[in-house]
């Protein structure tokens, strides 16, 4: 009997210390001493002008024959790449962030029979200046570009760590005024912080065209005219979990 006694007693232990390892958002615990805790937690957002561009621009080409398909899309993209340095842009601006060979097939035949070879080559150019974002649009149109995959918007590092603080203090911000209206819901008073852990701060890029490809013809006359670009403000995320002594 005493020995069942013992277990049950230790199943009950480790019942009560889980739930309190897992108390939500606003949850309130009296301990043995009649202390009682609120936890909450807190998030804020700042949003903010982007100061930094990348422009994803590809070249697809297609031939029944592979080598035919990569020649054609290695000179188109020479040309791409040719023509974003004499923007003015650094190599190390741009860079290959994707490539693919693929066959294409006539699954209207029995053994869908392989009639083509697809090439893919794709870009990325990084901008400081978010005002030549059109004319690089415009730039690699000329030169060959077929696609623009998407445009993101994003902060430099400088900017990232400043409006992560800040992002921080905002949640720090909300975290006491939610543990105030618990506290005076319950007609207790917030004593002071117990502990505190920071449960995640990123910044949320922003996109334009994200998700979609925008496929455009081969020109059969130069692009004149640059296509006007709106930057998208960027969001930064912070979110901590905060424990109040209360009484």
């Amino acid at each position: 009997m005493k020995k069942i006694l013992a277990i049950s007693a230790v199943a009950i232990l480790a019942i009560c210390l889980a739930i309190v390892g897992n108390i939500p958002s606003g949850a309130t615990t009296v301990d043995s001493n009649g202390n009682s805790t609120i936890s909450v937690y807190g998030s804020g957002i700042i949003e903010a002008e982007p100061d930094e561009a990348k422009v994803c621009l590809g070249v697809e080409t297609q031939s029944e024959n592979v080598t035919d398909a990569l020649e054609v899309n290695s000179a188109k993209m020479a040309a791409v790449i040719e023509a974003m340095e004499e923007l003015g842009i650094p190599k190390a601006s741009i860079e290959t962030t994707y490539f693919r060979i693929r066959s294409v097939r006539d699954y209207e035949t029995d053994d869908d029979e392989i009639v083509g070879y697809k090439v893919d080559n794709e870009v990325t150019v990084e901008l400081s200046d978010l005002d030549r974002i059109g004319e690089v649009i415009e730039e690699a149109i000329n030169a060959g570009a077929n696609k623009v995959r998407r445009i993101e918007f994003g902060l430099n590092e400088d900017k990232k760590k400043e409006l992560k603080k800040e992002a921080i203090k905002e949640a720090c911000v909300d975290a006491d005024s939610k543990a105030d209206a618990i506290a005076s819901g319950l007609g207790l008073e917030v004593v002071r912080v117990s502990a505190v852990k920071e449960s995640g701060v990123y910044v949320e890029q922003a996109y334009r065209a994200g998700g979609f490809d925008y496929e455009i013809p081969t020109a059969a006359s130069l692009v004149e005219l640059a296509p006007p670009i709106e930057p998208k403000a960027v969001e930064v995320h912070a979110t901590i979990n905060v424990v109040y002594k209360s009484r």
